[in-house]
Parts: structure tokens; sequence; C-alpha cells
């Protein structure tokens, strides 16, 4: 798979490319990471990216031109993503879906957003969660991360399936613990030192089930 960054700040990316998971992807060749610097695509000689909004208020806009111009340089028509706080909230599920893709453009939105044509231009608009950031970069961070660990052979598949938002469940992941056993009085569970395997497996399922309540309840309507 080919990941397509658009972005205005490409050294964002240089450490979270270059380590775990991500890192090992790319040696394995299962993943290419590819940085389009938008100012290129701008005509003038200022190399502007972004306007005042039409109608007033605050804020600068993105130029739906120079979006296009970075989007339509990129060979073999990828699957293209614009990276917006008004787009559809993006979810474990978007991921499994986009790991079937090949090539994947990922429009990194910044200032007060980008021109609303833009969307015409996408095949989706993703927003990750119900918060402001203040660009698209850390977006398409999560994506290319979320997407790359559920490419067959990147991780082993069995440590996919009790994850949290796995495809196949719909409860949180229950609580690990490693050494020390004893860590300023909080104690390592009994029950997963007890070496019975069908009752730790009964208790993991019922703290599952805990957290998901407490944390995330609306996960128990799906």
């Amino acid at each position: 798979m080919t990941f397509h960054i658009l972005t205005l700040f490409a050294e964002m990316f240089e450490g979270i490319f270059s380590q775990s998971i991500l890192k090992r992807a790319q040696d394995l060749k299962k993943i290419k990471i590819e940085i389009v610097n938008i100012r290129d695509f701008a005509d003038d000689k200022h190399k502007t990216v972004d306007d005042k909004p039409y109608g007033g208020g605050r804020g600068m806009v993105m130029k739906v031109d120079v979006l296009v111009k970075a989007l339509e340089s990129i060979g073999g028509k990828p699957y293209s993503i614009l990276l917006s706080a008004s787009g559809e909230k993006y979810t474990q599920k978007s991921a499994l879906i986009l790991s079937k893709k090949s090539q994947i453009a990922l429009i990194c939105g910044h200032y007060e957003g980008t021109d609303a044509r833009t969307e015409k231009f996408v095949d989706k608009t993703y927003s990750i969660g119900d918060f402001i950031l203040t660009g698209g970069e850390i977006g398409a961070m999560a994506i290319v991360d979320s997407t790359t660990r559920l490419i067959p052979k990147v991780i082993n598949p069995e440590s996919l399936e009790s994850e949290s938002f796995a495809v196949k469940k719909t409860l949180l992941e229950y609580p690990q613990y490693t050494k020390p056993e004893e860590f300023r009085g909080l104690k390592v569970p009994k029950i997963l030192l007890s070496g019975n395997h069908q009752e730790i497996e009964k208790w993991r399922k019922i703290q599952a089930l805990r957290g998901t309540r407490k944390n995330r309840p609306d996960l128990l309507n799906t």
C-alpha cells in the first residue's frame, strides 16, 4: 500500500514514520509513504495556499484549486481522503476498509479548514474525533498507523483479535498486567497468577464488560 500525504508541514511526519510498527512495515515493503508539499502547486510567486473566506469571518481558508492540483499530481487515482473536523467519524471499521486499498491520499487541512468545494474531489472526508486540531497532520498519522497494523503480516493476527474496537467484538479490551507482581501496594489480580486459563478467560470477559460499561456504554448498543 502507498500512502500519499498532502501537507504544508512535511517535517511533522519525520519522527513517527521512522519508528516502531510503521518502520517495520516499510522495511517489509508492506507500505510506502510519500509526502506531497501542497505549496508546490500554488501558481503565484508567493506560493499562496490560502485566502480570506467569502462572506467574511476570521482566519484563512485553504484554496480548492491548489489542493486539487496537488491531488491530481498523484498517479493511479488513489482513494482520496480529506481530514476535516466536519467529516464522518473515523473508526476501527474505517481502518479495516482502508487496509484493503492499494493507494490512499490524505489531504491535511489547516488554518480555518479547506474550501468546501474540495470535498467534491475526494472519496471521503474523515474526522478522527469530536475535538479540534490545528491541522490534519495528526489525523493523517492516526489513519496511517491504524490502517497499516491491519495489513496482513504487519502484526500477528491473533494480537488483533482481542484489541479494543476489534471488528468481531463490541467490548473494550480487558486490563493487562506484567512484572512486578506488586508495585507500591498495587497487586496483580490473583486470578491471573492461578494458571487456570478457563477462569482467566471468564475474568477477562467480565473486566472487558465492566470497562465498556464505564467508559464506552455506547458500544453495548451496537
